[in-house]
């Protein structure tokens, strides 16, 4: 069978069976076990359309009766995942024809099952990111903002907290107007670490939202 889950709904998943691993632990009640699980599955189905019954079958958490039958189940389901398709160098090059020598990201990064891709430019401390959208790759680069602060920040994709260390604010510049060539920056926290932010992301809609609004698109 085809892979039909994508990244991020395969971390909405996990995330559902994290909460079935706690109630499983912290539970003697069957029925109330038995009644978080349809919730749990009906979640995990309303992140989908159009499944076929065998795609239904892979993603059924009925006979999970177990914690142990949870890392087995998410095993099984990293078969079924895909990414992004892989990205050549002139491809990446179209999208940011002002960057004077870019930096290219490695090949380990293209090929790996993500819902975008992100990689640092060290010596412009520029952050590069792509994401398909529609069947169109949209990339936008963002300036790293140096914070020295104890605070911690949320990542606008992942929605996960971390230090300055691991999530930064960035900014990005967009046009607002094309006729009179006006331009706007746009703010927003994200994870330095792109694949791990691409492990932990479980919804699209910031993502894009920025990506639209970096690129004008409307």
């Amino acid at each position: 069978m085809e892979p039909f889950i994508k990244k991020h709904e395969y971390n909405f998943i996990k995330q559902c069976l994290f909460n079935l691993n706690n109630t499983f632990r912290g539970c003697i009640d069957n029925k109330i076990v038995e009644t978080n699980k349809i919730y749990l599955q009906n979640k995990i189905l309303n992140q989908f359309s159009n499944l076929s019954e065998d795609e239904k079958e892979i993603l059924s958490i009925e006979h999970i009766t177990d914690p142990q039958h949870i890392d087995i189940y998410i095993k099984n389901l990293d078969k079924y995942v895909y990414g992004m398709a892989q990205i050549s160098d002139s491809q990446i090059s179209k999208l940011f024809k002002k960057e004077k020598k870019l930096k290219f990201p490695s090949l380990e990064a293209r090929e790996s099952k993500n819902s975008y891709l992100g990689w640092i430019d060290e010596a412009t401390r520029k952050l590069f990111i792509i994401h398909n959208m529609g069947g169109k790759n949209i990339g936008m680069s963002c300036r790293i903002v140096s914070q020295n602060s104890n605070t911690s920040h949320i990542c606008s994709f992942c929605n996960n907290a971390g230090s300055d260390a691991e999530i930064a604010f960035v900014s990005t510049v967009c046009k607002t107007n094309t006729k009179y060539g006006n331009y706007k920056s746009i703010g927003f926290s994200v994870c330095l670490d792109s694949q791990k932010c691409n492990n932990q992301i479980t919804s699209l809609d910031k993502l894009e939202k920025i990506l639209k609004e970096a690129n004008n698109i409307i």
